[in-house]
């Protein structure tokens, strides 16, 4: 199809509308006028279109004109004045360059590689050999330009110095990736570390490790083809300078020997596979002076009248995760001068008691202390004396028992204690408590001498609150007024005690105590 126009030089325009504007049409056509009436096209009209079949035989209508009825792609002629620019680059003054704001989509080039480019774009920071701008996805190796930041941030196209998929940059004391900040970071927590033991206090994570299990030959080596046989085998062969992982197998029947963990030494002492019992007489585990030790997935359990106390510490620091204290005849937890930190863990039913404190500084998180003490028991949950100081976050502290001091907290001449989201409950509200300057917060409690900041005090706790309370079971069931009495605070624990999820949103309201639905 071919359409022949005679075009004046009224300027040049973008699109094909230029053309009812300036050219004459050779075929039939009508004129529009402003009322809407249908005339005869005239030669040099501004307004000339064609009506549906108002053409001559032979032509069609298209795009307003009547032309001939052939291929509707063939080209169209135009005839220009001398005012008409000839070339796509010339323009009229006064019109627009149509290439003028349009975008490239050419690579950017740079000179000043291999690496961070001052002559990139952000979104393509890197110079490449080849003199072009790329992420950092089109390099050999991010370790190639900084070996600093060696890992590749697929979301940013920078290289950083680690990423979830890649941490090879951590190690030392900050073995663990914050994928947020892309940086790496010291471990706060065992699950963050491949071996499964982070030295907390240093922000590293355990590596050299000795194996134990109570099945094997008692001529081992402590390797995990030859282990040791008792927990202790393991203890005596440490070295003060290595911090050291032992790794032990659970076992049909208890380890029997005591442990007792020397001056400056630094251990983690885990579960492997289970949760070992530990049933020793007299003092199942020594701390001494200056050591640091962590206990994971184990069970300090008493068989027998002659079961002492279940972990005795001298100014040492000792961290418990997952570990239950049960059936002590003597206090289960002893410390004297020492740092603790108890969390997710269970003190239950020791008739000697639950946990003392002679001076130091001790931190209980996601921690039962329940039906510790009796009648004849001096000591019963939590006996603070000498200055010690006493943090109570995410605890239940219930149904502890003692005929000479305080059943819950009892207190003689004590640092600083603080209660935040605690469920407490004594055998009564006039012997729960006994603890001169103690505050607490967002804690449900039997006991008025714990009133402070939404805090409700109840008479008594109710059976029907706990999965099952006889039992010593006193995981929360739904109904529980303590179902919204915490409030979550940034810096507290993600979890409870069993691992779920806690809100990890600044003063969401939490279940108080130890466990929570989910």
């Amino acid at each position: 199809m071919r359409i022949s126009l005679i075009c004046r030089g009224l300027g040049f325009g973008l699109g094909l509308g230029f053309l009812a504007a300036a050219c004459t049409p050779s075929g039939p056509q009508t004129e529009t006028s402003s009322e809407g009436d249908s005339e005869s096209c005239q030669p040099g009209s501004l307004n000339c279109v064609c009506e549906a079949n108002g053409c001559d035989p032979g032509l069609v209508c298209a795009s307003g004109y009547c032309v001939e009825d052939s291929n509707a792609t063939d080209d169209v002629t135009l005839t220009t004045s001398s005012s008409m620019p000839t070339t796509a680059t010339e323009t009229e003054p006064g019109t627009t360059d149509p290439t003028e704001g349009s975008m490239t989509t050419e690579t950017p080039q740079c000179s000043d590689g291999p690496g961070l480019s001052q002559q990139c774009p952000e979104t393509a920071p890197y110079c490449l050999a080849e003199g072009v701008c790329a992420d950092c996805s089109a390099l050999t190796s991010c370790a190639d330009i900084d070996a600093a930041t060696p890992a590749c941030d697929a979301a940013s196209g920078l290289c950083v110095e680690c990423t979830a998929s890649d941490a090879s940059a951590c190690g030392g004391n900050t073995p663990v990736c914050d994928p947020d900040a892309s940086a790496c970071t010291s471990c706060v927590a065992h699950e963050q570390c491949p071996s499964g033991a982070c030295n907390i206090a240093t922000g590293a994570c355990f590596e050299d490790a000795l194996w134990v299990d109570r099945q094997a030959a008692c001529d081992g080596d402590g390797s995990e083809e030859a282990p040791f046989c008792e927990i202790q085998d393991a203890i005596a062969s440490l070295a003060t300078d290595t911090p050291t992982l032992v790794r032990v197998r659970p076992a049909p029947s208890p380890y029997k020997t005591k442990i007792d963990v020397g001056s400056n030494l630094i251990v983690a002492i885990v579960g492997e596979g289970g949760a070992p019992a530990i049933d020793v007489d007299q003092d199942a585990l020594l701390v001494n002076d200056d050591a640091r030790v962590y206990l994971k997935g184990l069970r300090f359990v008493g068989s027998s009248m002659a079961a002492g106390n279940g972990l005795v510490c001298l100014n040492a620091e000792v961290w418990t995760d997952s570990v239950e204290f049960s059936s002590r005849e003597s206090v289960a937890i002893d410390a004297i001068g020492c740092t603790l930190q108890i969390q997710r863990s269970r003190v239950y039913a020791n008739p000697g008691g639950g946990i003392k404190i002679d001076k130091g500084k001790t931190r209980l998180e996601n921690t039962f202390v329940t039906s510790n003490g009796g009648n004849f028991s001096q000591y019963a949950g939590v006996h603070v004396v000498s200055g010690g100081e006493l943090e109570i976050v995410y605890t239940t502290i219930i149904g502890n028992n003692s005929d000479a001091n305080a059943d819950s907290i009892h207190c003689s001449d004590p640092g600083p204690v603080s209660l935040r989201n605690v469920v407490l409950f004594g055998q009564s509200p006039a012997t729960s408590v006994s603890c001169d300057g103690a505050t607490a917060s967002d804690s449900i409690v039997d006991s008025d001498l714990l009133a402070g900041r939404n805090v409700t005090v109840e008479a008594a706790a109710q059976s029907a609150w706990f999965k099952d309370a006889a039992s010593g079971d006193f995981h929360v069931k739904a109904g529980a007024p303590f179902a919204e009495q915490g409030r979550w605070r940034t810096g507290d624990p993600a979890v409870d005690y069993d691992g779920d999820p806690r809100p990890d949103v600044d003063l969401s309201p939490d279940w108080a105590g130890a466990d929570r639905l989910p």
